[in-house]
């Protein structure tokens, strides 16, 4: 039976490109992974740990997560123009070095003021805090690195033809070290030490994680183009500010931001997950709730999906997906923005734990299947606007919706919880002492709203601000500038040659 009458053989077709990919890109996905161990094992309790281990209190909790999402996304606006300046393996030098630094600090701090000689110096639970601040600092800058230099080491390792099927590896593997993180790492320490050392016990695991990766960077060739076309001559003279500079200048550029802006509205649903729901669950449903297990369902169902889907989906527009997948995970507050008890009505549900559960695991199946479709399409697509010699660049000013979203998330979403999911709520809602309008469905309702404007804002100026073929156009523009810059030298020795006349 040929490939064409075999449908499994038409399935796993797809991934044979992969035997093209050299090592430098499988090493890659090494250090992803491993990092992907030590980021999403620390986001999932990071407010937990700020609140009940480092003794912050639960606006200040949710504000610092916020601020620490929204450093590394300042952060990734400088270090994009730094990475194309500087290469591949000294952006990965510095950025675990201030990645490690951070961790131990953040990490050590409250133990250490605490000890003997930290009170023989003076430190008391302020000076921890203090210390868990700048952790947190310096280790948004080191984690600032990590996104632009290895979506940058992706695209240069793959060739034109397995780009797009080294997108979806990569974004595989990076889920799949979500779910190790969360049902394995999470859920194994918070069993084994408890919910409040536990979180101490993933912090420091996950700085081991971050040291494996370093030692993976180290193997890299930096200089193994797959396209020889896209190896540029580096221009040692050009600094990280000119750089920035001209990218601002270029319109592919400026569409970029728009469409980016535009996408602002979704990727508030996206900060949730490690804002706002951990506070959600606890409160809603109980102390002990397996939050390592259910934050390793949205994991999951991308491994899954991206495996059963990567030839199916690559036969599709790129465009289209990101905005299919950005309505559906908008659409999916809609299970969790309802009164809680419309689910009485379905069949088998009784109390208000079980309505919570349904609730809270229907939203993480459709938004997950929403992720799947839009998150690997929209970092394919950045990396194939940005010109050869601007990829970091471009990849880091990806990170625009997050750097407004998590700010915006770190204050609204801690005054939302304290006031729609403080802790005790969950009696009134079991005695029927509070309505809808106090409730934490009207809390996912305004999300809900936010949400929405994302895809609507996007297919009404979709085609405006999006191309089907960016590297066409980019190439287009190339030229034009090109042929201007070539006109302008002739202009240039006419008018030389008429003065010497």
């Amino acid at each position: 039976m040929s490939n064409k009458q075999n449908p499994i053989a038409q399935y796993f077709s797809e991934f044979k490109i992969l035997k093209t990919v050299s090592k430098d890109f499988w090493l890659t996905n090494v250090i992803q992974f491993f990092d992907g161990i030590a980021y999403f094992s620390l986001i999932a309790i990071f407010v937990l740990y700020l609140s009940d281990y480092c003794g912050f209190d639960d606006a200040n909790a949710s504000l610092w997560v916020g601020f620490y999402t929204l450093f590394i996304s300042a952060f990734v606006f400088a270090v994009g123009s730094i990475c194309d300046i500087i290469g591949l393996k000294r952006s990965y030098a510095i950025g675990f070095s201030l990645l490690l630094f951070g961790r131990l600090v953040m990490g050590l701090s409250p133990d250490f003021c605490s000890s003997d000689v930290g009170l023989w110096l003076g430190l008391n639970a302020d000076s921890a805090r203090m210390g868990v601040m700048l952790g947190i600092f310096i280790m948004s800058f080191g984690t600032a690195f990590m996104s632009p230099v290895i979506q940058t080491s992706i695209r240069r390792f793959t060739t034109f033809n397995a780009r797009a099927t080294g997108f979806n590896v990569y974004y595989l593997l990076m889920n799949i070290s979500a779910i190790v993180a969360s049902a394995f790492v999470v859920e194994g320490f918070r069993d084994a030490y408890g919910a409040v050392d536990g979180g101490f016990w993933v912090v420091n695991f996950g700085t081991a994680m971050c040291c494996f990766s370093f030692i993976a960077t180290r193997f890299i060739n930096e200089n193994n183009y797959a396209e020889p076309s896209e190896r540029m001559q580096t221009n040692t003279q050009r600094r990280p500010l000119q750089l920035f500079k001209e990218v601002w200048k270029e319109s592919a550029f400026r569409k970029l931001i728009l469409f980016l802006v535009l996408t602002l509205g979704v990727r508030i649903v996206f900060t949730l997950q490690f804002i706002v729901m951990p506070q959600y669950y606890v409160r809603t449903l109980y102390d002990d709730f397996s939050i390592g297990l259910v934050n390793a369902l949205n994991p999951t169902i991308i491994v899954v999906g991206l495996i059963a889907l990567i030839p199916v989906l690559n036969r599709f527009s790129t465009v289209k997906l990101m905005i299919v997948g950005m309505s559906i995970s908008a659409f999916s507050l809609v299970f969790m923005a309802v009164p809680i008890d419309w689910y009485y009505y379905v069949p088998g549900i009784e109390t208000r734990s079980q309505a919570y559960l349904v609730a809270i695991v229907t939203q993480i199946l459709v938004f997950a299947f929403g992720e799947l479709l839009f998150s690997p399409r929209f970092s394919e697509y950045v990396a194939r606007v940005a010109p050869k010699d601007k990829v970091a660049s471009y990849m880091s000013i990806s990170a625009l919706p997050m750097f407004i979203a998590k700010p915006i998330n770190g204050v609204i979403g801690g005054l939302l919880v304290s006031y729609f999911c403080y802790d005790g709520i969950a009696a009134k809602i079991d005695t029927n002492h509070i309505g809808f309008w106090e409730s934490p469905e009207l809390m996912w309702m305004i999300y809900l709203t936010l949400a929405v404007i994302s895809p609507l804002a996007i297919v009404k100026m979709r085609h405006s601000i999006t191309s089907e073929h960016p590297e066409d156009d980019a190439e287009k523009e190339a030229e034009k500038k090109k042929t201007l810059s070539e006109d302008a030298v002739l202009s240039a020795a006419e008018v030389s040659e008429e003065s010497k006349a």
